[in-house]
Order: C-alpha cells, then structure tokens, then sequence
C-alpha cells in the first residue's frame, strides 16, 4: 500500500484501528448473545451492566457513563423495556426523571451474558502476552483521558 498525502495511512491511524477492532468485537459479541438466546447490543449489555453495578440510574447518567448521546441510550433503553429486562420508574421528587432499573429477567440475562463476554475477551486476548494485553489497557486510558480533556476544553 502506497503512502497518500503527507505520508498518512490509514490502515496505521491509531482511531481508524480502535473503531474497526470496536466494531468486529461488538458484532461478535452480539452474535454469541443471540446464539445463547439474548438477541441484544453489546451496548444493552453495557447498559445492563452498569445497572447491576449502581442498582438504579437516570438515563442520563447512563448516557454519561457509557459516553453515548441521550437519543441513543433512550432508544435503546426502550428496546430493554419492551424485551422486559429493564423497568422505568419515576423519580418521586422529579416527575421529568426516571430512574432505570434491572428486572428479575434483567437479572438473569446479565448472570448469562457475563460469562459469555468474559470467554469470549479470554478467547481474543489468548494469543497476546499479558503484558502486551496491560499496554494496550494504559494507551487506551490516557487517549480516553487526553479526549476527554479536549472534548471539555471546548
């Protein structure tokens, strides 16, 4: 592959490689959950997983955490809703807010997809050296950090 303006590659650009990984995980990931019988987004999961961990949040704060716009962590809440592994509740001192939390199916759903997502990050990694795997971690962290740094700059 021949280099393009300025020596730019993309196929070497550090986002284009993240998004791309991000991209086939995410996909593999809801494969496996729907072969197992939990047709959901590794992003469900996600959401599912903050909630076991907080027991109950507002939409916002899981748009927040899981750094997804409102719109979309709306509209996949409402999936979650309708599939019965989430319940909304309205906030008693704020009618606007409803705060989220896991059903009992909630509950299950997440006690079989933690498994699933630890073999299957187990199943990726095993060819790569643990110390290469801590590494990737750090970077990972500190371009987190170093965006958000730029992204509240503004």
């Amino acid at each position: 592959m021949g280099e393009s303006i300025s020596g730019f590659q993309l196929e070497h650009a550090f986002g284009f490689n993240v998004n791309r990984t991000a991209f086939l995980m995410t996909e593999e990931i809801a494969r496996r959950f729907k072969v197992a019988g939990y047709p959901m987004a590794a992003q469900d999961f996600g959401i599912l997983y903050q909630l076991e961990q907080k027991v109950s949040m507002t939409q916002v704060e899981i748009a927040s955490t899981l750094m997804r716009d409102k719109t979309t962590v709306t509209r996949r809440i409402d999936g979650l809703v309708k599939k019965g592994v989430l319940a909304r509740k309205s906030d008693p001192s704020d009618r606007r807010y409803f705060h989220i939390e896991l059903t009992d199916d909630g509950k299950r759903a997440l006690k079989a997809m933690i498994p699933l997502v630890r073999d299957f990050q187990i199943e990726v990694l095993s060819d790569i050296p643990e110390e290469q795997r801590s590494i990737a971690i750090k970077v990972l962290q500190a371009v987190t950090e170093k965006l958000t740094q730029i992204k509240y700059q503004e």
